[in-house]
């Protein structure tokens, strides 16, 4: 028996994955090409988003856009740009983030605790702002927020 398990049919439907040129995010992208979806992979690391591509392309449409979801401009762009190259957004996994320095809050600086909130937190926020709207017109979205143990141990 060469039954797929947990197959779902995503054809016609238009995935984003932040943090989607390697790791975690590389996995979800392949998972949701084989899938049927088309794909955008929003990423900060422009090498590992082309060999990412170059592993993704047969499997189907994927797309990669530089994008620092910190920046909400920046997630706005990345948002026009793959509603042009792939349709409007039906799927989106916020996968992109840090984990920042092992310290304690006494010896934790400061200007690294903002950048763990603009990637982890407000960036997620920017990217669920700009595509839910669209989403909620269109009668459909998913979206799957992807958390480390650094999230819930500290």
């Amino acid at each position: 028996m060469n039954r797929r398990l947990n197959a779902v049919d995503l054809s016609g439907r238009v995935g984003v994955v932040t943090g989607g040129a390697q790791g975690i995010g590389l996995a979800v992208a392949r998972r949701l090409l084989s899938s049927g979806a088309s794909v955008a992979i929003w990423d900060i690391d422009q090498a590992a988003m082309a060999s990412a591509v170059a592993e993704l392309a047969p499997l189907g449409r994927v797309d990669a856009l530089l994008c620092d979801q910190s920046q909400i401009e920046a997630v706005d762009r990345a948002a026009i740009e793959t509603e042009q190259a792939l349709g409007p957004v039906d799927l989106l996994v916020n996968n992109a983030g840090i984990a920042g320095p092992a310290a304690t809050v006494v010896d934790y600086d400061p200007a690294a605790w903002r950048q763990i909130i603009e990637i982890d937190l407000n960036g997620v926020f920017y990217c669920c702002r700009r595509l839910v709207p669209g989403m909620i017109a269109r009668n459909y979205g998913r979206i799957v927020n992807v958390a480390s143990v650094a999230g819930k141990e500290g």
